[in-house]
């Protein structure tokens, strides 16, 4: 026989009860949060896959925030981009115009100042920035914008050459941007060229002009070799190699110390420039740097032809024979024509043997005596002078691009370094032209770089269309396995909740009755 006290009873009713409701509420957690497991309790097997489904869950949803940002950030660089292809096709059309040779004067300066709006829109859009405020363009330096105006007021890169890289699956990453140097400073220049630039410590109005090309062959024998010019206290100049710290002398001048004036054109090594407001304090110097190149920025090209615009004279002059009286049996060369004298010819003579020459090589070359001296014309073609056969007579020209003949060197023996019997004359038509060919063909380099470019962002954003498509699908897979590892069967629980409400109805009642159960109802 088994005893079974009052005790007993109570307390395996009441654990049975407080069984059942945990039971009740349990199902009814799951159907009010969708949930079939919502502690590891509850199936530690399914609770353990599910917490890896999160992470990849998560892991690909940081993937997909990725492919947005770096999606963003291309299309962002590519509407740049498309918009100064725009800019610089507008430019293009301009420097055609320019180069049309019925313009005036003020249709020249219009050209110029349009060009200056273009070029700063040009430095706008290369100073574009992201929605968090980053310069697109300027590599790592995202803080600093890609171009600034230096101290001379020209467009100089500030960025550096880093490239962003974005993580948008494991082991993939795509580059989000591209630096400003490689996109519009290291073009390929169309000839031999050369920019400018200030010591940053020259006195506050020191200024350096952009520049132009005269003799396209003297920069390609320089280079790759910069140039130093010193402006000293004393109003004289100096110009030397910046490595070897060799004299180069301007034109003919026979001292390297030269005059300095504000202003006033330098021409050297086929070189022209300007330099204003120099004034270094007593025993010091402001300093300039020269620096020769194959490559050039779309930025210093629209520089250059501005300054052309405003500085070279579209002229077909050349220059001049200031002074002619050849010795019997003297021999002078102009370009491959060859002109043999008895000695009594003078400047008309010379003249008419230039005009009625019919070597190819004087084809376009006019020579008009006025006010003294022989004018060399020519409309594009450069003109060179050879006296060495003249040994007895004098020759003297001006004008020329670096060296003048200077009759008082002829006794010196032909060959002789400083027996200056050779001129090259190239006239400013000849050089403006040459700037604007030169111009067209720097832009059409920056535009084929920046098309380049976008092709490339073009197949980056495929990439990223492809990834977010598989991120997508990976994402949907991987959310599935975890729905039937989590979800809840509502038809499933709501029929559990309605049993369990029942038995727990159930027991309450059957508890109850036998709670009252006695041995003294009995007796």
């Amino acid at each position: 026989m088994i005893r079974i006290s009052s005790q007993q009873i109570f307390s395996g009713g009441i654990n049975r009860l407080q069984d059942l409701n945990v039971n009740l509420n349990q199902t009814q957690e799951q159907i009010s949060t969708g949930k079939r497991v919502n502690n590891p309790s509850d199936d530690p097997v399914a609770a353990a896959r599910i917490l890896k489904l999160d992470q990849e869950v998560g892991r690909i949803e940081t993937y997909q925030r990725n492919v947005g940002l770096a999606e963003n950030r291309l299309q962002q660089e590519e509407s740049s981009l498309s918009s100064m292809i725009d800019i610089i096709q507008r430019v293009r059309e301009l420097t055609v115009q320019a180069g049309n040779g019925s313009l005036s004067a003020q249709d020249r300066q219009s050209l110029s100042a349009e060009l200056e709006q273009r070029l700063e829109e040009l430095a706008a859009q290369a100073n574009t920035q992201d929605s968090s405020g980053s310069y697109i363009f300027s590599g790592f330096q995202g803080e600093s914008p890609a171009f600034a105006k230096s101290v001379d007021g020209k467009w100089v890169y500030q960025g550096d050459e880093g490239q962003r890289n974005l993580e948008i699956d494991e082991g993939v990453n795509v580059a989000i941007s591209d630096h400003g140097k490689e996109l519009f400073v290291n073009i390929p220049s169309a000839g031999p060229t050369f920019f400018t630039e200030s010591r940053p410590d020259n006195s506050a109005s020191a200024r350096i002009s952009t520049g132009a090309v005269l003799d396209p062959q003297k920069v390609s024998e320089l280079s790759p070799t910069d140039l130093v010019v010193t402006v000293a206290s004393d109003n004289t100049y100096r110009v030397t190699e910046r490595e070897s710290g060799d004299a180069v002398l301007p034109d003919d001048a026979a001292d390297p110390s030269l005059p300095y004036v504000s202003g006033e054109s330098i021409e050297v090594a086929g070189m022209r420039f300007e330099i204003t407001g120099a004034t270094p304090p007593p025993g010091e110097t402001d300093t300039f740097y020269v620096k020769t190149s194959d490559k050039q920025s779309v930025f210093s090209s629209i520089e250059k032809l501005i300054y052309g615009l405003d500085n070279l004279p579209k002229q077909p002059e050349a220059g001049a024979v200031t002074g002619f009286a050849p010795a019997n049996g003297d021999v002078l060369e102009i370009n491959d024509a060859s002109f043999t004298f008895n000695g009594t010819e003078g400047l008309g003579e010379l003249a008419d043997l230039i005009n009625n020459s019919d070597d190819e090589s004087l084809a376009g070359v006019e020579a008009r005596v006025e006010s003294g001296e022989l004018k060399l014309i020519s409309s594009g073609s450069q003109i060179s002078i050879n006296a060495s056969g003249m040994t007895g007579g004098t020759l003297e020209t001006s004008g020329a691009r670096f060296d003048d003949i200077d009759p008082t060197t002829f006794g010196l023996p032909v060959g002789d370094p400083d027996r200056l019997d050779q001129a090259n004359f190239i006239s400013s038509q000849a050089t403006y032209d040459q700037l604007i060919a030169d111009s067209l063909g720097n832009l059409d380099n920056a535009q084929e770089t920046i098309l380049r470019t976008q092709t490339e962002i073009g197949g980056r954003l495929n990439q990223l269309e492809s990834t977010g498509e598989f991120l997508e699908n990976a994402s949907l897979y991987a959310k599935d396995i975890r729905s039937q590892l989590q979800d809840v069967d509502y038809a499933e629980a709501i029929s559990n909740l309605s049993f369990q409400s029942f038995v727990l109805q159930a027991a309450q009642q059957s508890f109850a009755q036998t709670s009252q159960l006695s041995l003294f109802d009995r007796l």
